[in-house]
């Protein structure tokens, strides 16, 4: 055993205190610098930022109703009048069908099964909480590919969602206009702006999304993509192509 001198144990001892707070420093900054980092798009790419989202506690709870993010609950009559898909029309949202953001103008996103030949119309629409007064609605085109679809709200002040309340969306799929509006397929669900924050999962799909959508090929971000989807229960949507984000009408 090596013996050092009492004055060397006492130098060392002095030096391992003074770094002690700095490393607690270090410690402690880490978890929001990689937060930060993950959630800015204008910086690089480190590892997938699902990673940080799918270890955040689970949001708290506005007080609305669940919804519905396929047409699991409904009769099953009303899924007959359209064409049978091996997947669900499905709203990217989890499981209860609430979603806090942080965006003014935040960005919807389904998963549409059909392409344009198989439905009549497709509508969405976003209202106030009481559903006294509706913020916006829309008819969709649909591309001729099924995949994932994202909705942005247009950035017009009437469009935009207020803080700290909660606005109701439908999603109704029309696929033969001559059957009763009641067999319509009806999604629906909430969503909450909040204040800033960088792990949010409804923004961190739209982040990953417009990603994917730029640079396809991309393993990491593809890799993310699954993840996220993944933490809600949504990975038998991990492989759907993501088509495309809706233009706004001039009228917008």
């Amino acid at each position: 055993m090596i013996h050092l001198p009492k004055m060397k144990l006492v130098f060392v001892s002095v030096l391992a205190i003074a770094f002690l707070p700095c490393y607690a420093i270090a410690q402690s900054a880490a978890p929001k610098a990689i937060a930060d980092f993950t959630s800015n798009s204008e910086r690089g790419w480190s590892k997938p930022s699902s990673q940080v989202i799918s270890n955040q506690p689970p949001p708290p709870d506005t007080g609305t109703p669940d919804g519905q993010r396929t047409p699991g609950g409904t009769r099953p009559e009303m899924t007959l009048t359209c064409k049978q898909t091996e997947q669900p029309l499905t709203a990217l949202v989890p499981e209860n069908g609430k979603a806090l953001t942080t965006a003014e103008y935040p960005i919807f996103w389904f998963y549409i099964p059909y392409s344009s030949q198989d439905i009549h119309s497709i509508e969405f629409s976003l209202h106030n909480r009481d559903e006294t007064t509706t913020l916006y609605r829309r008819t969709l085109q649909l591309t001729t590919t099924p995949g994932v679809l994202g909705i942005p709200l247009p950035p017009i002040p009437e469009h935009s969602l207020k803080l700290n309340e909660s606005y109701h969306w439908y999603f109704t799929v029309n696929c033969e206009p001559k059957k009763n509006v009641e067999n319509d397929i009806v999604l629906d669900g909430w969503v909450t702006r909040v204040q800033q924050s960088p792990n949010l999962w409804h923004d961190e799909l739209t982040n990953l999304a417009k990603r994917y959508l730029s640079n396809p090929q991309n393993t990491e971000i593809k890799k993310a993509w699954i993840e996220l989807l993944k933490s809600v229960g949504l990975e038998e949507l991990a492989q759907a192509p993501l088509v495309s984000v809706v233009n706004h009408p001039k009228n917008d």
